[in-house]
């Protein structure tokens, strides 16, 4: 049988296994996740979060993306969770969903963190909560206020579907191998005032265009997805100064800016 003493982290997935159980008994317990819950764990690793999930009687789904770790888990868990041997990233997660919403705990792979993070965002009506571990760098991304070097399109994006509540740091010392960067324990849950946005895609596309130069005008970035004409009648009637940047608008302010948009 296969011992997670054999094993030695691979770089290329980016692994920190966390062997602190206190911390482990920390996030399930701020999860709240009970019995016949369904949950996913993202890098189920050498399986220490699994077995704290799985004493609260969950229904656990783990991704795990190496094959030597995958052996081992279908091994020590067997029919105790559903293991799916792919990258997390490149799963239609449409054809995983049940018909209930779902919950996440997990201590992300800091190299998909963020393209996670936006794909969590993308399917948001699917999960009840989450609570995982990501580097502390892009907890504070997500809580940035505007006109900070944090704020951006990860920030309106989450801030936009969740509410997120920043619970703990975690420091390098509880892993092997000791990352080089501080992690965060973060809490995602539903938004209940979410703003309602017509033709939500094109929101999104105002924001990301915002941000695509971040020191230059508004003026001159949200030329690029109009027209002359549309161009022109903005510059009449937005109440938003569009010789700001993008980064010091607020969320209600790119609302109202993209509301003049919808209107040209």
């Amino acid at each position: 049988m296969y011992h997670t003493s054999d094993f030695k982290p691979k770089k290329a997935f980016g692994q920190h296994f966390l062997t602190d159980g206190n911390i482990v008994r920390k996030i399930v317990q701020e999860s709240g996740v009970k019995a016949n819950e369904k949950v996913w764990e993202v890098g189920g690793g050498q399986g220490i979060l699994t077995d704290s999930l799985l004493e609260t009687g969950c229904d656990v789904t783990v991704f795990e993306i190496d094959y030597t770790l995958q052996d081992y888990l279908e091994s020590k868990y067997q029919e105790r969770i559903r293991l799916i041997k792919r990258d997390v990233l490149k799963v239609d997660w449409n054809t995983l969903f049940p018909d209930e919403n779902i919950a996440m705990v997990a201590n992300i792979p800091y190299q998909i963190t963020s393209p996670l993070l936006f794909r969590i965002a993308e399917h948001h009506a699917h999960f009840s909560k989450i609570v995982v571990m990501i580097q502390k760098e892009v907890a504070l991304r997500m809580l940035a206020k505007p006109s900070t070097k944090d704020y951006g399109i990860l920030t309106l994006k989450m801030q936009y579907y969740f509410d997120i509540s920043l619970l703990f740091h975690v420091p390098p010392t509880v892993f092997t191998p000791p990352p080089q960067v501080d992690s965060t324990v973060i809490k995602l849950t539903p938004r209940k005032d979410k703003p309602t946005i017509s033709h939500i895609e094109n929101y999104w596309k105002l924001i990301e265009t915002a941000f695509q130069q971040r020191r230059k005008m508004l003026r001159n970035n949200v030329r690029h997805i109009l027209t002359d004409e549309q161009y022109e009648k903005l510059l009449q009637t937005t109440p938003i100064d569009l010789t700001r940047r993008g980064e010091t608008l607020n969320e209600q302010e790119f609302i109202a800016l993209h509301s003049c948009i919808e209107l040209l």
